[in-house]
């Protein structure tokens, strides 16, 4: 293990908890900061003339991940108004009733707010450097057992540390009749603290169990082993234990997802079928009784007041994703640019025309609205690609702890991808930058692991043709 990685693994990991203690990067100038050190650690690690560590991505998915960003800075191209009314006519009629006011407008871009296009724009730049390092990180690693790991540690520290913070706000102020801070941490919102929790949380689950593998039965289990096995288990239980005290409903679903999800995927190994699914569904129903015999007082509440949540009322979410589908209708194609909902919006709002909205409280309508058909079908096409790969890696059972490291991925995309639906945590930096860390884990041990079985059956042929008897 050369000092380069392990160096960049620090630098990288600086700037994610940078980000996630500055309010999980929401605050300009402290996100600014971010993306300097980003692009120095991405120069200082992609030198012209440095050699690449990680092999090529397929070509197919390298394609799509340029395609993305290209596709973002086509929003920002300035097009004639004939061209406008073809591809994207409600933009161009945005700059026919401009035009109608000012005068001078010519050439516009699809975007109706190209300031913050530009910034998202940069932003999933960032991203996707990120995404690129943590594979190279991902595939320089593996070489020694457990070494894979080392990649998703500092998700742990850096959640582990926000999960404490969150616990403190909790049990802060128990002291004052009827009051009772939810655990947040330093984001604004709880249920952002909850999505970041639940995409570490899974790797916090799992790591134990790898290590329990070489010792199924306890037995000769060595000192470092049991340390290793016991600060994995405090660790997940911090981070379990903040996901319930931040009051998030849908993010302790999403945890109990994740878990369940990681069952049905990494349990049963050996067993008949009726017996897997037994050992599944008692490992749900354990799962289910935890979370209700640890969840708070405040978390049962939220829970029975789902009849009567804010959520179905004609202001709730329910409203708002009405009139993100209206934006979306018009805007089908090409989307009103990344970034540009709030901007976007008010023309469609019904119900609270006065209020201002900047997020749909879902990230696939979001993205939807903002990216059009073509720019969403790229996203999901790179997410699509990277689940089938994780979860091959994660049921292919001879690739040892790589296949847990896959594991804990799954679980994690499970968490973030159900969490997405009633939220905007991808709209959240530290927590997209998290997704993107997690996706470049499970890229580079899928690219890892696929050039060593490609390197086996290259050794097994060759050794088969040189068994050959000669004529």
């Amino acid at each position: 293990m050369s000092p380069g990685p392990l160096l960049r693994l620090l630098w990288l990991s600086a700037i994610f908890g940078y980000a996630v203690y500055h309010r999980g990067g929401v605050d300009v100038p402290e996100w600014d900061w971010c993306l300097l050190a980003l692009g120095l650690l991405a120069l200082f690690s992609w030198w012209p003339f440095k050699p690449r560590i990680a092999p090529p991505l397929d070509r197919w998915f390298a394609w799509v991940l340029m395609l993305l960003p290209l596709y973002v800075a086509f929003q920002l191209l300035p097009l004639p108004q004939a061209v406008l009314r073809v591809i994207s006519p409600a933009r161009a009629k945005l700059v026919d009733a401009v035009a109608g006011v000012l005068s001078g407008i010519g050439w516009e871009p699809l975007s109706v707010a190209p300031a913050v296009t530009l910034e998202k724009l940069v932003t999933l730049a960032a991203y996707i450097v990120v995404f690129l390092l943590v594979r190279e990180l991902a595939w320089s690693f593996p070489a020694q057992p457990f070494s894979a790991w080392v990649v998703a540690f500092p998700l742990l520290v850096v959640a582990a540390f926000e999960a404490v913070t969150g616990l403190t706000q909790a049990f802060s102020d128990v002291s004052v009749p009827g009051v009772s801070l939810a655990a947040r941490g330093t984001y604004v919102n709880r249920n952002h603290f909850a999505g970041l929790l639940n995409m570490a949380a899974p790797f916090a689950v799992v790591y134990p169990v790898a290590v329990l593998r070489k010792n199924p039965w306890m037995r000769q289990l060595s000192v470092r082993s049991a340390l290793k096995i016991s600060l994995g288990l405090i660790v997940a239980a911090l981070l379990l234990l903040g996901v319930l005290y931040s009051v998030s409903r849908m993010g302790i679903l999403s945890c109990a997802a994740s878990l369940v999800s990681m069952s049905i995927v990494g349990v049963g190994a050996g067993l008949s079928a009726h017996k897997k699914w037994l050992v599944r569904g008692t490992i749900g129903v354990l799962v289910l009784l935890a979370l209700v015999f640890l969840a708070p007082v405040q978390m049962i509440m939220r829970f029975a007041e789902l009849s009567s949540s804010e959520n179905l009322t004609p202001d709730g979410h329910l409203a708002l994703w009405r009139e993100t589908g209206s934006l979306i209708a018009a805007y089908p194609v090409f989307g009103c640019g990344l970034g540009g909902y709030e901007a976007a919006l008010h023309r469609y709002k019904v119900t609270s025309p006065l209020l201002s909205y900047d997020y749909a409280h879902n990230d696939y309508l979001q993205l939807l609205a903002e990216l059009g058909l073509i720019g969403f079908a790229l996203l999901a096409a790179l997410a699509i690609a990277l689940v089938i790969n994780t979860l091959r890696l994660a049921m292919n059972r001879e690739h040892g702890d790589h296949r847990y490291v896959a594991l804990a991925c799954l679980g994690s995309f499970t968490a973030i991808a159900l969490h997405s639906i009633t939220d905007f945590n991808l709209y959240i930096q530290a927590n997209a930058m998290e997704l993107a860390w997690v996706g470049g884990l499970a890229a580079g041990l899928a690219a890892y692991t696929s050039g060593a079985s490609e390197a086996e059956s290259t050794t097994v042929q060759r050794g088969q043709r040189d068994q050959v008897p000669a004529d």
